[in-house]
């Protein structure tokens, strides 16, 4: 009996403990933190997990929105974390961002959201660079032109498929249609061969839905990054039978298929002995050969299946939500605004007589369409919230405050994208003029969809040459006309992706008879 009496009492000690830890805590953070003068939520200042699981899970991906609010109310500097703030500013974000900052990824965020080591999840900057030379070469400006033709067949077969639907009087899935697009290019990019996605019943892909599965649960590696952490740090065989998530489904189908690449590249051909040229017949992936080549930057370490694997899911996911959420909004917008509509479909019969005269780099030179297709760049926001930096060794100075070394400054390009400092009184209207006025010259410095620096998006002008040649020919070939869809439809809310409720756009298209 007095056994139990005393580990009641010793459990009792404990959790008062617990208790008064937990109290002494909450009121530091709340009174005497570095950070304790910036306003906020009182929640957010005492506790990260329970902030986000409130307005991520809670109230299904508005945590976002609830930032903008508290701006709006407090002014650009918010609270948003015990040790993190989100900074509302485009100046001070070109100042975070610029060549030679010393402002790094913050790695409690990448290190759970992506791939470690990867060329996003690296948050070391001379890894980092090493893993950016290896990989710019397949997706230089350069290497882009090559792959005009690649492009062009696959608008070409999507707009075929688009064609046999209209004919017999079917909508079209815009919101599949165009991850079915930008997959298929990716993949052919990274694996040396599409997908097929384009041609799949419906365009569904194994791909996309394995990608949405793991975006419904992105707020709980935010939000509980130590349970995330230790999941990752299993082996990746008990990882996967403790934490059956998803994306360990998806890695394991990419390992395959790297190892069937490689396996297919180094195989002999048939009837050919010349060492060089025994390749000549198979489809390559510059991606994969450059990271499995020691030669390819100096320092680089050729990477395992596991680590290929790794990065083969980061450039596929950041090639195809992305591009196609970009390329959905612009024809949403532009059907929707019958002004803007117009203007686009005149410029491009007056450039392009018949659809056989359209062209990428003819395309790319259309005033009215890149102001389309820079406005729906801002108005989309695939990436809408989260791009954290650590603050550097030395501190900052943050309007006259000193911020100390590993706080969090977060940034969201929602809200960057809309700041009526640089965009205007309508920065939450669609409206493309805004790009054609005399004074334009300057927002693409303060534009963030594809980010800046040295980590600006690798993919940035292949994203420009899918959506100039799949929209010049879209918009050009065909009438396009709403269908079924509404602005409920296009809502969304923000699961660190930009995830639409309504997952559809369908519209009603008819070949053009000029």
């Amino acid at each position: 009996m007095e056994g139990i009496r005393q580990t009641a009492l010793g459990l009792l000690k404990v959790g008062v403990a617990y208790i008064v830890f937990w109290m002494l805590r909450a009121t530091y953070r709340l009174f005497f933190h570095p950070l304790a003068r910036y306003p906020g939520s009182r929640l957010a200042a005492v506790s990260k997990p329970w902030y986000e699981w409130y307005w991520n899970f809670h109230h299904n991906g508005m945590m976002l929105f609830e930032i903008e609010r508290l701006h709006k109310l407090h002014g650009p500097v918010v609270r948003i974390a015990p040790n993190e703030l989100n900074v509302n500013d485009p100046e001070i974000f070109q100042e975070m961002t610029k060549v030679g900052s010393q402002f790094i990824k913050d790695p409690s965020f990448y290190h759970v959201v992506t791939f470690p080591g990867t060329s996003i999840g690296e948050t070391d900057p001379s890894r980092s660079r090493i893993r950016r030379q290896v990989l710019a070469p397949a997706f230089s400006p350069a290497r882009v032109q090559e792959l005009i033709p690649m492009v062009k067949e696959k608008v070409d077969r999507l707009l075929a498929g688009f064609l046999e639907s209209s004919n017999r009087s079917d909508p079209i899935d815009i919101f599949m249609s165009m991850k079915a697009f930008a997959l298929d290019v990716i993949s052919e990019i990274v694996l040396g061969k599409e997908f097929g996605c384009i041609e799949a019943p419906g365009y569904k892909n194994q791909f996309v839905e394995y990608l949405h599965s793991n975006f419904d649960l992105g707020w709980m590696a935010t939000a509980f990054p130590n349970l995330t952490g230790f999941s990752l740090s299993l082996p990746e065989w008990l990882s996967a039978a403790l934490f059956p998530i998803p994306i360990m489904d998806l890695k394991k189908k990419c390992v395959h298929l790297v190892d069937d690449y490689l396996r297919e590249r180094d195989a002999p051909r048939v009837g050919v002995s010349d060492v060089a040229s025994k390749k000549i017949e198979f489809n390559k992936s510059v991606v994969i050969d450059t990271l499995v080549d020691p030669t390819s930057a100096k320092d680089h370490s050729v990477l395992n299946g596991s680590q290929l694997a790794d990065e083969i899911i980061m450039l596929l996911s950041a090639g195809t939500d992305t591009t196609s959420d970009v390329i959905m909004v612009c024809i949403y917008q532009s059907i929707k605004n019958a002004s803007v509509h117009k203007k686009l479909t005149e410029e491009l019969a007056a450039a392009f007589p018949t659809h056989a005269d359209i062209t990428y780099d003819k395309a790319r030179k259309l005033p009215y369409l890149t102001a389309v297709i820079k406005e729906s760049l801002r108005y989309s926001n695939p990436i809408p919230s989260k791009a954290p930096r650590m603050v550097p060794q030395e501190g900052w100075t943050l309007y006259g405050h000193k911020i100390p070394a590993k706080t969090v400054i977060n940034t969201s390009s929602y809200l960057l994208n809309r700041h009526p400092s640089i965009w205007g009184q309508d920065a939450y209207d669609f409206h493309p003029e805004r790009w054609l006025d005399s004074n334009a010259a300057h927002l693409d410095k303060y534009m963030t969809s594809f980010y800046r620096g040295s980590r600006q998006c690798l993919g940035k002008d292949l994203a420009f040459c899918e959506m100039y040649t799949l929209l010049a020919n879209l918009f050009r070939q065909f009438e396009l006309e709403m269908y079924n869809t509404t602005d409920d439809d296009m809502k969304w809310i923000d699961l660190l992706v930009t995830y639409f409720v309504g997952s559809k756009l369908h519209v009603k298209i008819k070949k053009r008879v000029d």
